[in-house]
């Protein structure tokens, strides 16, 4: 019990959501999905552990991709990086939450340490430090800091060696350099359906929401910015975003886990070329969602896991409230 109530002094506080990590079933068919359909560039493939990256330019990947059934994955050392038994099917490996600094993510472990917050691993990959935990419904998140300022001297597709193994956050003083991109080079894959700005935004359906919104608040230290009964919208500190993750409620047939992770577009004129080459290619839109404040597109990978790509409008936007339940996850 002494943890729990100490946890509320852990917050890591991330900037923003900066990736997801899925299993999937076909790793080659998913990487030309992401690069096809997404628009993110392949930057690097790691054959040791059946991964593979991808990227906009936005940062070093937006989404990371895992073969699932795979058993034990090991990097350098002996670091175990996924343990027998875990990714067996497509889905969630983790969220990658973009700290502020080195400083800040060591400082914010030894927070978690000193509390009794289970600590997954740590990992140095070369071009970030890592800290990884998982959430109260069992999902992991990992937090990590950029420690180089040129990503592609790590991922870039001339290597494929191992790139992972142990970090001790305490080993020597952590650096206060930000290495987060604040301009960007964001490169286009021009034949891609989508040409998306960055991942953004995660959607989880919670097996206990207040339990789930506790963690988010006092152990990863995001801030709710918006919440009823049944769902709560919470943001990291990078103030700018109106948020950047939503958990809402198990109800109307809602499975518990990761409903969408989102993607943001530049502008609305982009996302109607991406519909229009979406019907051209043959490529399924889930849903259309049109409203006085965002206009967005659904689409499904081949594992069946859900994606949004959006651009926001400047109309009042609509509160979750007013809608039928069953789509209030889509809406926000």
């Amino acid at each position: 019990m002494a943890a729990v109530l100490q946890s509320s002094a852990v917050r890591f506080a991330p900037r923003r959501l900066g990736h997801a990590n899925l299993f999937v079933g076909d790793l080659d068919r998913s990487l030309r999905f992401y690069n096809r359909v997404c628009g993110l560039e392949e930057v690097r493939r790691e054959p040791g552990i059946g991964a593979g990256f991808l990227s906009n330019g936005n940062t070093h990947h937006d989404i990371g991709a895992m073969q699932s059934g795979g058993g034990l994955r090991v990097g350098i050392g002996g670091h175990i990086q996924i343990p027998e038994g875990r990714g067996q099917q497509p889905g969630l490996n983790h969220l990658g939450w973009e700290m502020e600094s080195e400083a800040a993510l060591a400082a914010a472990w030894r927070r978690a340490v000193d509390a009794g917050v289970a600590i997954h691993r740590t990992a140095d990959h070369q071009l970030a430090h890592s800290v990884y935990l998982f959430d109260p419904d069992g999902n992991l998140h990992e937090f990590y800091a950029d420690v180089v300022e040129d990503w592609r001297t790590v991922f870039n597709p001339e290597r494929e060696d191992l790139i992972t193994s142990q970090w001790e956050p305490d080993a020597q003083p952590p650096s206060k350099i930000r290495h987060w991109a604040r301009d960007p080079q964001i490169r286009v894959v021009r034949d891609a359906v989508f040409h998306p700005k960055r991942m953004a935004r995660g959607v989880f359906v919670a097996k206990d929401l207040a339990r789930l919104r506790d963690f988010f608040v006092d152990v990863a230290g995001l801030e709710p910015v918006d919440a009823a009964k049944d769902y709560v919208l919470l943001r990291g500190a990078a103030a700018d975003d109106a948020w950047h993750l939503a958990l809402f409620a198990p109800r109307d047939g809602l499975q518990p886990g990761l409903h969408h992770t989102v993607f943001e577009m530049t502008d609305e004129a982009e996302l109607l070329a991406a519909e229009r080459r979406a019907n051209a290619d043959g490529t399924e839109i889930e849903l259309i969602i049109d409203r006085p404040d965002k206009r967005s597109l659904f689409v499904r990978d081949p594992d069946g896991m859900r994606f949004e790509f959006r651009c926001a409008r400047s109309g009042r936007a609509t509160l979750p409230a007013d809608l039928p339940a069953a789509l209030r996850i889509y809406f926000v």
